[in-house]
């Protein structure tokens, strides 16, 4: 994918929603920047994926949102004013546990990221010279022409990201990308989302249940409470024992870790 020059920013604020009254997200505000990585972590039904469901532009159908005024902004312009494939062209989301419905190949999948940028859905060379950019970016060559059905679970998380990159949009939103993958391919594929979104210029949130994983490789964390206002900072500035108390409703220690140098936590 190419360089970005210009910034961007995806941000919400002050936003309160809730599924047939019951709260899911209480007055969170969020900003989302070009070159950066956020990583977004809290307790499970604090409302991560319903967070970067909204932000992707595709609520669920069952969500109720306290105001519009609250509503999900690509630079400013709401994106509910955008078209889906106009929202398309700026924001990528990758969802959790997705499944194929059919055996395609690696690079079919791909291709399939630059529908967005079609003409009545009729890819161009441009759109097939992008996947083969992609696809070498993330070091996928060697699975190009097998079969998804036939990879492991981080060769299809690699397969997944790099589709959200054909689209070459400005910001990137991933749930749970490396959740059941093993500790190398957790670091490879955090490694090489960090570097795309300082080279590249992306803007990145992915949601990471590991907090200790989330302080090695953010710019930024976003802890999200299950009752309570999003607390955005650095590892540093969020990851203290009253906050993750407070999230969790568990007591927390705090060390600085030797080799990363990043606060690591750990519960008493």
């Amino acid at each position: 994918m190419a360089e970005s020059t210009v910034l961007h920013t995806l941000s919400v604020r002050n936003l309160y929603a809730s599924y047939t009254g019951v709260n899911v997200l209480h007055g969170v505000s969020l900003a989302v920047h070009s070159g950066e990585i956020i990583c977004l972590t809290g307790p499970n039904g604090s409302g991560k994926s319903t967070l970067l469901s909204l932000l992707s532009g595709i609520p669920a159908d069952t969500l109720h949102i306290e105001s519009a005024d609250t509503l999900p902004s690509f630079d400013g312009t709401p994106i509910s004013l955008y078209s889906r494939k106009n929202t398309a062209l700026h924001i990528a989301c990758m969802v959790q546990d997705e499944q194929s419905a059919w055996n395609y190949t690696v690079r079919d999948i791909v291709l399939t990221g630059r529908y967005a940028h079609t003409v009545n859905g009729i890819y161009s060379l441009h759109d097939y010279e992008c996947v083969n950019k992609v696809i070498s970016e993330m070091g996928i060559e060697k699975l190009a022409d097998r079969r998804i059905f036939s990879l492991s679970g981080g060769e299809a998380q690699k397969v997944r990201i790099a589709r959200a990159l054909a689209q070459e949009p400005d910001i990137l939103l991933l749930d749970e990308p490396v959740a059941n993958l093993d500790f190398g391919y957790q670091a490879e594929l955090l490694s090489l989302i960090k570097n795309l979104a300082h080279v590249h210029k992306l803007g990145v949130l992915v949601s990471i249940h590991d907090l200790n994983t989330a302080a090695r490789f953010a710019d930024r964390i976003a802890l999200l409470p299950r009752h309570g206002p999003c607390i955005t900072g650095t590892a540093e500035e969020v990851l203290t024992a009253e906050n993750l108390s407070k999230a969790y409703g568990a007591h927390f220690g705090i060390y600085l870790h030797p080799v990363y140098h990043c606060p690591q936590v750990y519960t008493i």
